[in-house]
């Protein structure tokens, strides 16, 4: 159950227009998700700062998009936030993923069938259990499938990114938006 009140959609949009045409357009869903609603209606400050972190990680740079929504769904995951997990697992779908079963894929990443993926996924289970000689190890594997080092740092920026949210989430106790469910449960169904 939410412990901050979500303020209406049609109200953040005339309260924030700019932030709101943001969101809708760049996170490619035409909608704003409750995490923002719920946390603009407490602190409009931290709303619009924990957009630019989201803007500036997830909806921009050269690594792939999938591949950022599928590695923020892993930390959500890994950290018990059903929100962060089922809100990326629906922006995965939404952006084109085709992996039939995102958390069944997270009960073993070595298994992960995409190379380039797993070193990722690896990578990022590295970073958010503080294994920093993985890490490093990791980081010569990402290299191998063409990261460049300014990608790898996209990689961290995206890994805290992901934490951050995942905190604000938790901390809050927001509940996962029904859009989200829906299209996890409908390509659950599909699948």
């Amino acid at each position: 159950m939410n412990t901050y009140d979500i303020m209406p959609e049609d109200e953040f949009q005339s309260r924030f227009p700019e932030i709101h045409d943001q969101v809708c357009n760049e996170l490619g869903i035409g909608f704003v998700p409750e995490i923002f609603r719920a946390v603009v209606n407490a602190n409009p400050a931290l709303a619009q700062s924990s957009w630019s972190m989201v803007r500036v990680n997830l909806c921009a740079g050269d690594i792939p998009r999938i591949t950022k929504e599928i590695l923020f769904s892993y930390v959500a995951n890994q950290r018990k936030c059903d929100y962060c997990d089922i809100a990326h697992q629906a922006l995965a779908i939404h952006h084109g993923c085709d992996i039939p079963d995102i958390p069944d894929m997270f009960k073993d990443i070595n298994a992960i069938r995409n190379p380039p993926l797993r070193a990722v996924i690896q990578y990022t289970d590295a970073a958010i259990n503080n294994d920093y000689i993985k890490q490093s190890l990791l980081e010569d594997d990402l290299i191998g499938f063409g990261f460049s080092k300014e990608e790898i740092l996209e990689l961290i920026g995206m890994i805290s990114c992901a934490m951050y949210m995942v905190n604000i989430a938790s901390s809050i106790r927001v509940t996962p938006d029904r859009r989200f469910n829906d299209v996890v449960n409908q390509h659950a169904q599909m699948a």
